[in-house]
């Protein structure tokens, strides 16, 4: 009986352990962060604004990209939130992936703001959440000026790196009264969190478009993932405590 009850506790811990373990690997495992360096992931620019275009508000710069060139994004940090070097044509700056989307107008800046930037965590749980979020941006409610139409859907995306199961946004503001509303279609791969295709355009005055497609993503030699050296050396904790506990008995 008492052997029992141990089997049935040391279970339940490696479950709960389990559990924990997925929940602290939210984001794919292709996203590494190494002493070596972090994932680099890269785009082609199919389109882009002809003139500079600034950067933050405090003034960090201007940048301006050639179409045909390359959008480059090295990661080196995956909490609180997805942060690297971003490389877009003359400029280049660290930033965290939700400032690179709004920056950019990778998202859709509603009462509820919707920038999933560059990498997304593609568990169910997240993908939900970052479902519901969209819609909630993009809501006819009053005060929200950047009310429109959000629209969710699975597609698969061919970019220069390959076809992509994908989750897809497509968001279309309302008629405004002066310059062409927002249009923003952004395409996720199901597998890795990663854009595969984005679309973005709004005039205010001046025009703005940007386009990037999914080039490549190269991984660094990264050691194991923290989650999994958490996961096992608190299994086999366990496994030893009962052992020694039913030797005891």
């Amino acid at each position: 009986m008492r052997k029992g009850t141990i089997t049935i506790a040391l279970t339940l811990l490696i479950v709960m352990n389990i559990t924990q373990v997925a929940g602290l690997m939210a984001y794919s495992s292709v996203i590494q962060v190494g002493p070596n360096g972090g994932t680099t992931i890269t785009w082609n620019i199919t389109a882009s604004p002809d003139v500079p275009v600034t950067w933050g508000w405090s003034g960090d710069g201007r940048w301006l990209a050639e179409a045909g060139s390359k959008m480059s994004f090295e990661i080196n940090k995956t909490s609180p939130d997805i942060a690297g070097t971003l490389t877009l044509g003359n400029f280049s700056i660290y930033a965290n992936d939700t400032d690179i989307a709004r920056e950019l107008v990778l998202g859709v800046w509603g009462i509820t703001q919707f920038f999933p930037g560059l990498v997304v965590e593609n568990d169910d749980a997240s993908l939900s959440k970052l479902n519901d979020t969209a819609y909630s941006a993009a809501a006819r409610v009053k005060g929200n000026y950047l009310n429109g139409t959000m629209e969710s859907y699975y597609d698969e995306i061919v970019a220069p790196a390959g076809a992509y199961s994908c989750i897809v946004f497509e968001y279309e503001q309302d008629p405004t009264a002066f310059g062409e509303p927002q249009k923003t279609t952004l395409a996720y791969d199901l597998d890795t969190g990663i854009l595969v295709w984005a679309n973005t355009s709004y005039s205010f005055g001046t025009p703005y478009v940007l386009t990037l497609a999914l080039e490549s993503i190269v991984q660094p030699l990264a050691p194991i993932h923290p989650a999994i050296i958490y996961g096992t050396v608190t299994v086999v904790a366990v496994i030893v405590i009962a052992i020694l506990i039913i030797k005891r008995r």
